[in-house]
Parts: C-alpha cells; sequence; structure tokens
C-alpha cells in the first residue's frame, strides 16, 4: 500500500512539473512574440519615416512632419533594435545629416537603406536572411528625385 501511495504521488509530481515547464516555456514564447511584432512595427516605422523625408523634399511643411516621425521612430529604435540595425541607422543618419540638397547620393541611400533592411531580416528571421543575402536580392525603394 505505502509503494502505491509512492507511486501516485511520485506521478502527481512529476505532471506538475510537466505542467510548470510547459507553462513558463509558453510564457516565454510569448513573450519573444509579442517582443518581434513590436521590432517589426518600429521597423516599419522607420522605413516610413525615411521614406516620408523623401517624398517631401520641396514641402517645408510636410519636411518637419517627416523630420519628427523619424525622430520620434529613433527614439523607440533606440530601444529595441539590434547592435547591427543601430550602425547602419547611424550611416543613415550620418549621410543625412552630411548632404545637402545639392549633393544628394540617391544610390548611396539606396545601398544604406538594403543594408538596413538585411539586418532588420538578420534581427527577426535570420534563416530567411540568410537565403536572400546568398541570392544578392537588392531591395527597391520609393525615392523619387528631389528637386
Amino acid at each position: 500500500m505505502l509503494e502505491e501511495w509512492i507511486v501516485v504521488t511520485a506521478g502527481v509530481v512529476i505532471i506538475i512539473i510537466a505542467l510548470c515547464a510547459t507553462y513558463l516555456l509558453s510564457a516565454k514564447r510569448e513573450r519573444r512574440a509579442i517582443r518581434e511584432r513590436y521590432k517589426l512595427a518600429v521597423y516599419g516605422d522607420l522605413l516610413n519615416a525615411v521614406t516620408g523625408i523623401n517624398i517631401s523634399s520641396g514641402d517645408a511643411y510636410k519636411l518637419g512632419h517627416a523630420k519628427m516621425a523619424l525622430a520620434r521612430t529613433l527614439n523607440r529604435l533606440n530601444l529595441v533594435a539590434s547592435p547591427d540595425v543601430l550602425k547602419y541607422v547611424n550611416e543613415l543618419l550620418d549621410f543625412m545629416n552630411e548632404c545637402s540638397d545639392g549633393e544628394y547620393d540617391q544610390l548611396k541611400e539606396l545601398n544604406i537603406l538594403n543594408q538596413i533592411v538585411r539586418a532588420v531580416r538578420r534581427d527577426l528571421d535570420p534563416e530567411t536572411a540568410r537565403v536572400l543575402e546568398d541570392s544578392g536580392f537588392r531591395f527597391k525603394f520609393y525615392s523619387p528625385p528631389r528637386v
């Protein structure tokens, strides 16, 4: 009789431990999914802000709003982005600060944006990022000529 109680108690303890481990793993995955979803939103806001700056070149009002959107996005980006993404974003900001309207190099900006997107993809989904990098794929961005 005593052996049966030991087996039953051990079985209950094992089941409780398994349930706790399952709950902890599930909570960890959920937190990671929420973090990745937030990162994706911030990365998307970054690219939208850069596009806003590119399409508002002739309108000072739109340009001011686009720069403010970029500043707000950078504040959030500094909290969640990977080191590679931050490195390329800093490169983009240096490029934007250094170039004047007459010296704007659209190809250099597109190259920096491609580096940012590759770094973002490596951060969010390394497996598909590796496939795209191996294929030499280049991303396209809407960037009308500046007047």
